[in-house]
């Protein structure tokens, strides 16, 4: 992985940590991430991983809708898990990056929610999800997406942002690493869904 891409996030997310729960935000991830959660259709008693699940906001969510599923969050700020770790009550809580995920077949669902522009190595990444995943598992990416002239901004103006990604770019990603059903839907405006099956 990219050290200082890593390192930039780390400690970017460490210092907002404690401010990343705030009432007017909180309400528009939340909204964001219920309309993903219902458009994705999880079944139950689901294994679900949470890459980059910060706060631990779509973990508490799934846990209130399901005492069934096997929650798993990781995240490389050690500030966002200690809240998590407040927060979720059976969810499983690893400091890992998402360059390092090393299950195999082992999810029906992963998530990568608002994080996937802090990324380093897009490619070792999908190969990473896509292994993680048992066959026919979803990989559900929820991220910004601004349009072209906003999204370059954005890039310049957001610490640890690394690159945005257009929704023909998702879609390509996608297909160069072999999922397939993928679909495609834009949530609360700036916000794009895309979501790919092993």
């Amino acid at each position: 992985m990219n050290n200082k891409i890593l390192i930039k996030n780390k400690n970017l997310f460490n210092k907002v940590a404690k401010h990343y729960d705030n009432q007017m935000f909180l309400r528009y991830l939340t909204n964001s991430q219920i309309k993903m959660i219902n458009f994705a259709k999880i079944k139950e008693d689901s294994r679900i991983l949470d890459v980059g699940c910060g706060t631990g906001n779509l973990l508490e969510i799934l846990e209130k809708q399901n005492k069934k599923h096997a929650l798993h969050g990781i995240d490389i700020s050690e500030k966002m898990l200690e809240i998590s770790r407040r927060k979720l009550k059976r969810a499983k809580l690893r400091l890992l990056s998402a360059e390092d995920v090393s299950y195999e077949n082992y999810f029906d669902y992963i998530f990568s929610t608002e994080a996937f522009h802090h990324y380093s190595d897009y490619h070792k990444i999908m190969n990473n999800f896509s292994n993680a995943l048992k066959k026919n598992g979803k990989l559900i990416v929820l991220d910004f997406d601004f349009g072209f002239v906003l999204n370059k901004i954005f890039h310049l103006i957001e610490p640890g942002n690394n690159k945005m990604h257009s929704v023909e770019e998702f879609r390509i990603l996608f297909k160069q690493h072999k999922f397939k059903k993928i679909v495609q839907k834009r949530i609360n405006l700036f916000l794009l869904l895309t979501i790919g099956e092993k």
